[in-house]
């Protein structure tokens, strides 16, 4: 049986990786994560030509990650992709956030990722994709969204050293990196407090970016021409200059 595993699958960008990858590498099955089960039936039912398994479960759980571990080693799938989309961001003050919000924001943008991708590999072959999906935050520096951006750069360095781990395998690891995304990250990262910026693009245009950047073999993918810039700047300024920048 081949599948394909999207966490983060009830809304914003995971749950446009799950329509947008519907159709490629002839699978049987979608596995759809996230931790709202009727969100999760709802883009189940908007998969059109395979069948959308839903698993409602939080990724910081160890009892439902066991839970998931277990229901991968007892069907033994072929895994096509994963896509690690579930994630949090906080802004404000490092010190102004509880430190359980910080930690938790750790544990599912590093700990879940690095968990479920090494549970993964085990049942990926020559073909296979990882899509990591980080930030523009994870390249350059983020006061008022320390931990985030830290969890983020983890993400980028882990995800390039995987690229070049496991391309002998075959197995292809592109790193999703976007700008601002027009999607509820903003109201959950602000407890309510912040409208999407105005630059805010589609999460359909940086999937459909990521999908297509997937198949030439890039190593990043980022939408639009200024967050690509950005990606740019630490490599040129110091960053004591750009912290001055930030202010």
């Amino acid at each position: 049986m081949k599948v394909g595993i999207v966490t983060g699958a009830s809304s914003g960008m995971g749950k446009e990786f799950a329509l947008q990858l519907q159709d490629d590498y002839k699978l049987d099955e979608m596995w759809l994560i996230a931790r709202r089960e009727d969100k999760l039936k709802e883009t189940a039912s908007k998969l059109d030509h395979i069948k959308g398994v839903t698993i409602p479960m939080s990724l910081t759980s160890k009892k439902d990650m066991d839970m998931l571990k277990e229901k991968i080693e007892h069907e033994s799938p072929e895994i096509r992709f994963l896509v690690n989309d579930a994630g949090y961001g906080h802004v404000g003050a490092f010190e102004d956030a509880p430190l359980d919000r910080h930690l938790d924001m750790i544990d599912l943008n590093v700990k879940a990722l690095v968990e479920l991708t090494h549970i993964c590999l085990s049942h990926m072959n020559q073909g296979s994709v990882i899509f990591q999906v980080a930030s523009i935050s994870g390249f350059i520096l983020g006061p008022n969204t320390a931990i985030y951006s830290a969890t983020k750069a983890f993400v980028v360095s882990f995800s390039h050293a995987l690229y070049q781990e496991l391309k002998p395998k075959g197995i292809h690891v592109i790193t999703v990196s976007p700008g601002p995304v027009d999607t509820m990250f903003w109201h959950i990262a602000s407890d309510g407090t912040m409208e999407v910026p105005r630059e805010a693009v589609h999460a359909s245009d940086v999937v459909n970016l990521a999908i297509k950047d997937a198949k030439k073999g890039k190593l990043n993918s980022t939408y639009g021409f200024i967050p690509r810039v950005n990606i740019q700047i630490p490599r040129i300024l110091s960053r004591k200059l750009l912290l001055k920048m930030l202010k």
